[in-house]
């Protein structure tokens, strides 16, 4: 998956978390913006990081207002592999539905920056453990997610 995904991060790049952070594995998206944040120059750029919780369908004009090259969608997604699985999606594939607890935003989200900007579409999945009320990110989430913010600076810094 790494050079599938530093493939993607090149031009002018938004990155959106999304998920709940009180649901456990459910709030990977928002936890690697929080990390990529401490470790990316707010003043680049060419990166945008946006921690969209719940409501991904908030930030769509500010994502457009980037006029980005391309947009990553990072949420849990449950692909029937081992936790902290990680996958690759392109836009026609997250719109089948079936993959995120957010399907019906990230439906209209996909379509409305399809309509609105020539932005290449992706959404970085990571396999739960758990998505339970009240708990904490899980271990193997964690440590894929440190994996993942590395993989990312690599692309994106260094491309």
């Amino acid at each position: 998956m790494e050079n599938e995904l530093l493939d993607k991060l090149n031009g002018c790049v938004v990155i959106v978390g999304i998920g709940n952070p009180f649901r456990g594995d459910d709030g990977a998206g928002p936890a690697l913006i929080r990390e990529l944040k401490t470790r990316i120059p707010e003043y680049h750029a060419e990166i945008t990081l946006i921690d969209a919780g719940e409501v991904p369908e908030n930030y769509l004009v500010r994502i457009t207002e980037k006029k980005p090259d391309i947009v990553l969608l990072i949420d849990s997604a449950d692909m029937k592999q081992p936790p902290g699985a990680t996958k690759i999606f392109c836009a026609g594939e997250m719109q089948q539905g079936g993959l995120s607890t957010h399907n019906a935003s990230l439906k209209m989200c996909i379509d409305f920056l399809k309509s609105e900007t020539n932005a290449r579409i992706f959404l970085l999945g990571i396999q739960p453990e758990h998505i339970n009320l009240g708990e904490n990110l899980s271990e193997i989430v964690l440590r894929t997610i440190k994996q993942l913010a590395d993989l990312i600076i690599k692309g994106l810094i260094h491309a």
